[in-house]
């Protein structure tokens, strides 16, 4: 294999790009290389009526793990007062729950700490995180930061330091900007990867999704002039900006999203 793989892959951009398909697809392509890859996503970002618990599936060949905010912020304080009973309480009083919900990043935190979990109990897991979109992301790359900062002593200080030092690690982590072929989403994720960039000393890179001009590129002639016009547009858009691409992938045929996953597997490499 030409690279070896982190431990935590992001994947983030603007709502509509193709995150989450893309996500999985990143998985089936780690889980046919050999590797225990799993898709994670959270599941809420409030704690609040809409607790269903953590919940994990076994989806068309991928594990797909969607993390419930309230049963993490329970099973972190379970493990830290070695009691059920009273972290269960803990987590629906108004004061814990006003915490979690009005403070910037701390759900982030919460999850985070689940994520570096399960990492450590399976030291072999690539966990793939189909993460908030934008600004949720610079959030979350900046809680534990925020938070190391607040707590200057005790067990969560020390709790914060360690996600830290693994968000940070760019041997075990590394982020994915995706971006549309248009010059609006190009623009958007130029500007998402400064603002992490600058959070962050781990690699961010920007992965152009859905591109229909490689497709068409032998059939300009016969097209429609919205449709030729549309395509040429991306194909300037790549040709100048190139240089500062992770990843440039083609438009799928598939019908489907799980269709158009297993036509990504095979183009994925870059992204490792």
């Amino acid at each position: 294999m030409s690279a070896l793989p982190r431990r935590l892959y992001i994947f983030t951009g603007k709502g509509g790009v193709g995150k989450t398909t893309l996500s999985k697809a990143f998985v089936r392509e780690l889980s046919q290389k050999g590797h225990d890859a799993v898709y994670l996503t959270f599941r809420n970002q409030a704690l609040g009526a809409d607790h269903q618990g953590n919940f994990e599936t076994s989806k068309s060949g991928i594990r797909e793990v969607f993390l419930d905010l309230e049963e993490c912020a329970r099973g972190y304080i379970e493990k830290r007062l070695n009691t059920k009973l009273v972290s269960s309480w803990i987590v629906k009083t108004p004061f814990f729950r006003a915490i979690i919900n009005m403070v910037p990043g701390f759900s982030y935190l919460i999850y985070l700490g689940k994520i570096l979990e399960m990492g450590k109990d399976n030291p072999k897991l690539i966990v793939v995180l189909d993460a908030p979109a934008s600004g949720h992301a610079l959030t979350m790359v900046e809680a534990t930061s925020n938070f190391r900062q607040i707590f200057n002593t005790g067990i969560i200080s020390e709790d914060t330091t360690k996600m830290l030092s693994r968000l940070n690690d760019p041997e075990y982590t590394k982020m994915h900007v995706i971006s549309l072929p248009s010059m609006m989403s190009w623009q958007e994720a130029i500007e998402l990867r400064s603002g992490l960039t600058e959070r962050t000393p781990v690699s961010v890179d920007i992965t152009v999704n859905n591109c229909l001009f490689q497709l068409l590129e032998g059939h300009m002639d016969e097209l429609p002039v919205g449709l030729k016009d549309k395509a040429l547009n991306e194909k300037k858009l790549v040709e100048d900006n190139q240089s500062q691409m992770q990843c440039v992938l083609p438009h799928s045929l598939g019908l489907d999203s799980a269709s158009v996953e297993r036509d990504l597997v095979g183009s994925l490499s870059n992204l490792i």
